[in-house]
């Protein structure tokens, strides 16, 4: 008599494994739901922070990472000759074949389709390879959209034709349950509301241009309502939830100090003979640093934990003693 009972594929026992070593290495409030059928995104990642000290409460953030989650016995660990290069957002792949770095990788490959549903969401809304090597229960990271656009398409834009593509996950993207190993998944988390933000700061810049004038169509208007209109960004910008969670990153934290800089000085109140300085400064200097983190956002960030040379050299500050590491820059 032939008597069957349930059974269980490798493939199965592997995808409880990679969900298991996940829960494990991300924090104890963070939640992980599952996305159901599987259309090329396993999970989402909502992230969580403490209310008190005591830990007894947490609060979501409103943020969210999107995870193709994958894993294997049999993962080819090996290095990727990262050549130094140009700017690829500005132009196409030029190469210095004389300066390198040969970057530890974990290769896994992805079926073009996958990789065109995640090209297709657009880069605000961040989703993540996770790597799940299922013998040592390591994890490791990367961002599929920036990957795609600094690094696979680049280096092969007519991806689309092939059936399959490698890809290589830098081996110091390693998930674990340590403030600095989760800089990284934190940054990705607030990636939607940093759009959001780069958005908000070119509208108030090119208002504020135009109280100087220098916009092809200008509205007049008093000192009064300007102060007024620049009180209003100001208190805007800083409501902004973008602020927090980004001390790795200085150029935000120097934007930061710059508008509660501003906000005091309008409560101080600014004298008629320093409006027009006053003006030009927030023009010229503060708001034109917080529209540019956009460029800087897309040049730097977006190719943070890239198997690139310019990543390698960006994205995993050196420690301090104590164990506490720099900020990016």
């Amino acid at each position: 008599m032939d008597i069957r009972r349930k059974r269980r594929s490798v493939n199965q026992v592997r995808e409880d494994i990679s969900v298991q070593v996940l829960r494990e290495n991300l924090p104890e409030a963070w939640v992980v739901h599952s996305y159901g059928e599987d259309y090329g995104i396993d999970c989402v990642v909502e992230l969580f922070d403490y209310l008190d000290e005591d830990q007894t409460v947490a609060e979501t953030l409103g943020e969210n990472i999107f995870i193709q989650l994958k894993g294997s016995g049999s993962i080819e660990y090996g290095t990727r000759r990262a050549y130094h290069r140009g700017n690829v957002a500005k132009g196409p792949l030029n190469e210095d074949r004389t300066k390198f770095d040969d970057i530890p990788v974990a290769k896994f490959q992805l079926e073009v389709p996958e990789l065109l549903t995640v090209q297709a969401m657009g880069v605000a809304v961040p989703v993540l390879l996770i790597l799940v090597d299922t013998n040592t229960k390591s994890a490791y990271f990367v961002c599929l959209n920036d990957y795609i656009e600094k690094v696979l398409i680049p280096e092969d834009p007519k991806f689309y034709e092939k059936g399959h593509k490698t890809i290589h996950i830098p081996l110091a993207n390693q998930i674990l349950n340590l403030e600095n190993n989760l800089v990284p998944l934190r940054a990705y988390g607030k990636r939607s509301k940093m759009y959001r933000a780069f958005g908000t700061f070119h509208y108030q810049h090119q208002e504020i241009r135009r109280a100087r004038g220098l916009t092809l169509v200008g509205e007049p208007a008093s000192q009064d309502s300007v102060l007024a209109m620049i009180k209003t960004f100001t208190e805007a910008s800083l409501r902004l939830d973008i602020w927090v969670g980004h001390e790795f990153w200085k150029p935000m934290g120097w934007s930061q100090n710059e508008l509660e800089d501003i906000q005091a000085n309008i409560e101080a109140g600014i004298a008629p003979k320093e409006f027009d300085a006053f003006l030009e400064y927030c023009d010229v200097h503060v708001w034109r640093r917080l529209a540019n983190l956009s460029s800087m956002y897309e040049e730097l960030v977006r190719e943070w934990f890239m198997p690139t040379s310019l990543a390698l050299l960006t994205s995993y500050p050196e420690e301090k003693e104590g164990g506490e590491a720099d900020a990016r820059a």
